[in-house]
């Protein structure tokens, strides 16, 4: 292959295609003009490079990425512009990390010379933008981190974060882009531009002797439960755990889950209140959860076998984390599951009867649990709307329609009753709010013959930057079903304050001033925050299906629907 000259910002363009980058999220500025000029001469020179999309708020060039690798698979990249860009991204860096998302974030960087260089800085603003240490701002979220330095190492750098990000446990990378660099061109072999990656991710597998530990004192005990938050990730890995817990009857606890484990026809699904469980448990089989209950409200046996699991049982990132690792089966979610199943099957015709016995008891105990559920639910339909209502009106939309919810603070799965793998995805376990519309947004682009609904509460929605979101979807044409339940306020913030201080003086005032928020609703008369439809309001307790009926056609047309 013959020798090329280009720029560093050709070459970076080139290896995220050959990556199979789809999409470049971006926020630009004054640090992007080399990529702006590689991307524009690409395009009309007839070269293959990613979409740029063009996000108006960093939050929601995060999010998109974030939601299309939840649709695809796919790493996908972010720009943002310099630090007061990067500062902006890291609320969403930091929910990537928590839900280990792999994504590739470049941050420009204020052209380091101010004379005699190709990129120079040419604005007073270069240097108020300028930081010894810009990457401080996310190092603690991402996996790898780095600077530009030498033009001619911008494919090996772009290789090695794409590998990095992908290995287990999956992040986000981080890195820089000074401008001068980016401007230099050298010569390069043609056939680089689109070679595969130079380096590939790390993935492992549990020991074979900490699967058989795990399988034979699973198939020993008496009381088995699964805690599980994250989900069962795959399809694949769906439907390997509820074969799992049908065959040894292990009731499965979803607290705090922010991914559908189990099919809610599962006659296993236990519910998302561990304490029922976790008294009697003499093994429990933790499934990706940061935290699969609280220990202040009560831990599990001093006899119990814990066997924590996932990508990194342990949670090396955080600090704190003091819940015993009995047994440690690293790896893939699904993949564990399946070295499990296989580990489990000889052992299970001595356990028949046992299992049997155990399938009676535990079923029945969970249909109670299911009976109150189903009281509190018929008691939810009159009044004012719900929780457990609003849930149950989503997830019977996403069941009708093979959709998917992305849901920040608002639905409670176990009353959506979702019974399709992949069908839900809740707010990362960080708190960083704001993220359910922007990666609805992703998701949908993703999958763009889907139904994907945004369920945000009111505070959740106003994070989001709403005027961005809705710009963004009605210029890339993505119909996401956008429902916010008002509650007036940050519920979260009143329900701690009152956990804390249930006899305090803020507790009689469930609308104190701090959490309390005002006239959301006046954005209706505002067209320019419209979505395409328009806002769609009820007041009574039918308004979720309503709602729903009335935006469906909006987002979904009849000829797309599936069921």
């Amino acid at each position: 292959m013959a020798s090329i000259t280009l720029s560093a910002a050709e070459l970076l363009l080139h290896r995220l295609q050959a990556l199979d980058v789809a999409y470049i999220f971006i926020n630009s500025g004054t640090d992007y003009p080399p990529v702006i000029e590689a991307w524009a001469k690409a395009r009309a020179t007839g070269q293959k490079v990613p979409e740029l999309v063009i996000c108006p708020h960093e939050n929601a060039a995060i999010g998109m990425a974030h939601g299309y690798y939840l649709g695809t698979g796919k790493v996908q990249a972010v720009m943002v512009h310099t630090n007061v860009g990067l500062a902006n991204a890291a609320c969403g860096v930091i929910n990537l990390a928590n839900s280990n998302i792999p994504v590739l974030i470049f941050g420009g960087r204020t052209p380091i010379s101010e004379h005699s260089h190709f990129g120079c800085r040419n604005t007073p603003i270069g240097y108020g933008q300028e930081m010894r240490d810009q990457a401080a701002l996310i190092r603690e979220s991402v996996k790898w981190d780095f600077e530009l330095r030498l033009a001619d190492q911008i494919g090996e750098h772009v290789d090695r974060a794409w590998a990095i990000a992908s290995s287990l446990p999956k992040g986000p990378v981080y890195l820089s882009l000074p401008r001068e660099p980016l401007c230099e061109t050298f010569a390069v072999d043609e056939a680089a531009l689109q070679a595969g990656p130079s380096q590939q991710p790390v993935r492992y597998a549990p020991v074979r002797e900490d699967i058989a530990r795990a399988a034979e004192a699973i198939a020993c005990a008496r009381h088995p439960v699964i805690f599980a938050q994250r989900g069962a990730r795959t399809a694949e890995g769906f439907a390997r755990l509820d074969s799992l817990v049908r065959e040894w009857a292990i009731p499965l606890v979803e607290y705090w889950g922010t991914e559908v484990t189990l099919s809610a026809d599962n006659p296993l699904l236990a519910g998302a209140d561990p304490s029922v469980w976790l008294a009697d448990a003499d093994v429990i089989l933790v499934v990706d959860s940061q935290a699969p209950w609280m220990i202040a409200e009560g831990d599990c046996r001093q006899d119990c076998t814990v066997i924590q699991m996932g990508p990194d049982p342990l949670f090396s990132r955080y600090p704190v984390r003091g819940y015993r690792a009995d047994i440690n089966l690293a790896g893939e979610t699904d993949e564990v599951f399946s070295l499990l199943e296989e580990a489990l099957r000889p052992l299970q015709a001595a356990r028949q009867q046992h299992v049997a016995e155990r399938a009676a008891y535990t079923q029945n105990r969970i249909q109670q649990q299911k009976n109150q559920r189903d009281a509190l639910l018929h008691a939810s339909q009159t009044g004012a709307i719900t929780k457990p209502w609003l849930s149950y009106c989503l997830g019977h939309l996403a069941n009708q329609h093979r959709g998917r919810i992305v849901s920040e603070l608002t639905t409670l799965p176990q009353f959506a009753g979702l019974t399709q793998a992949e069908s839900y995805y809740q707010e990362a376990l960080a708190g960083g709010l704001g993220e359910a519309l922007p990666i609805a947004l992703g998701l949908q682009l993703a999958r763009r013959e889907e139904l994907i609904i945004a369920a945000v509460g009111d505070g959740s929605y106003l994070f989001a930057n709403p005027a961005v979101c809705h710009h963004i979807a009605e210029v890339m044409k993505l119909p996401v079903l956008v429902v916010v339940g008002n509650n007036g306020g940050w519920g979260a913030v009143a329900g701690g304050t009152k956990a804390l201080y249930p006899d305090g003086y803020a507790a009689p005032r469930g609308n104190h001033s701090s959490h309390r928020l005002y006239h959301l609703a006046g954005f209706r008369r505002d067209r320019r925050l419209q979505p395409r439809g328009g806002p769609v309001g009820f007041p009574g307790r039918r308004s979720p299906r309503r709602a729903g009926r009335s935006g469906i056609p909006h987002t979904h047309p009849p000829t797309k629907r599936a069921g």
